[in-house]
């Protein structure tokens, strides 16, 4: 018997539309994942490539979500997030996978595994790799509340993850492994500064190290306080959160000449006692203002 090649029939764009659709429609879901097509779809990967491009745009035309919600990210076993970490460490012929690698290669959003494994550590070594090594431990979310601080403050303005990864002594993968991402260290500041909390909140060895220190000088704008006679009641030093809303109720600018670093980014603001703290002056809103390190040596040289 003579064995004889099939004649080849061209698959077309319609009936591999006709086929995504048919299967979500049996698996009843607006979204398909590739692997879910895999098992119940009778075309392959590759073909859906070469007529598409990529897997997002055939959904698109079969009128399907073409991105996960977090319902479906819930359905992703945690099995298919480890296995996507080996794919990339195999990929980059690496034992271990950064945060800024797996951005880069992985398939799934490096969020997911924050809420799944916790860390980012935590993730590797279930997926038998070695861990970065990077310890949430070893900086605080204080100091990461600081550090986005004095970044806003240098630039004036809401700093980007470009800015981060200017500007900062650490990371933008510090953020991303502490907050789970930069959006999220952001919005955590935010609620930081608007918490009604009055506790220290700085970290000792940043104390002596803040660039924002405030002196005993005469004052430049008379203050419409009265100086208490009685004991203090505050420490001369101003944590993050109150001299972060000092900066902001001036607007990132100085108080005596209107410089921002916004406009000029050489300018570097200071935060300064109206009433000098050693002649009664509280460390409090309605008493600190926001100087340029110009003006704030110049009301020094006053004295």
């Amino acid at each position: 018997m003579k064995f004889i090649l099939k004649e080849y029939v061209p698959i077309c764009d319609e009936d591999i539309i006709k086929d995504i659709d048919s299967v979500a429609k049996q698996l009843n879901v607006s979204y398909l994942s590739i692997s879910q097509y895999k098992q119940h779809g009778k075309y392959s990967q590759c073909a859906i490539q070469n007529h598409f491009g990529t897997w997002t745009k055939a959904l698109a035309l079969a009128g399907l979500r073409n991105e996960r919600n977090s319902e479906d990210r819930k359905r992703i076993k945690d099995s298919e997030y480890l296995m996507d970490l080996k794919r990339v460490a195999k990929l980059m012929k690496s034992e271990t996978v950064t945060l800024s690698n797996y951005e880069q290669f992985g398939k799934y959003p490096s969020g997911s595994f924050f809420q799944r494994f916790k860390t980012w550590d935590n993730a590797l070594i279930l997926a038998e790799l070695q861990p970065t090594g990077l310890s949430l431990k070893r900086i605080s979310e204080q100091e990461c509340y600081n550090e986005i601080e004095r970044i806003w403050r240098l630039l004036g303005k809401q700093p980007t993850s470009n800015d981060i990864c200017r500007l900062s002594k650490y990371s933008l993968d510090t953020f991303k492994r502490r907050f789970g991402g930069w959006r999220n260290a952001l919005s955590s500041f935010v609620e930081y500064i608007n918490s009604n909390s009055e506790e220290s909140d700085e970290v000792p060895t940043e104390t002596a190290k803040n660039p924002i220190e405030n002196s005993d000088k005469e004052r430049i704008v008379e203050p419409a306080i009265q100086v208490r006679s009685a004991q203090k009641r505050t420490s001369r030093n101003i944590n993050t959160k109150l001299r972060f809303k000092v900066l902001q109720r001036d607007h990132f600018r100085c108080c005596a000449c209107g410089a921002s670093p916004a406009k000029d980014p050489s300018v570097e603001l200071h935060i300064d006692h109206i009433i000098p703290w050693s002649k009664g002056g509280e460390t409090v809103m309605e008493n600190l203002q926001t100087l340029c390190s110009k003006c704030n040596l110049g009301k020094s040289n006053m004295e």
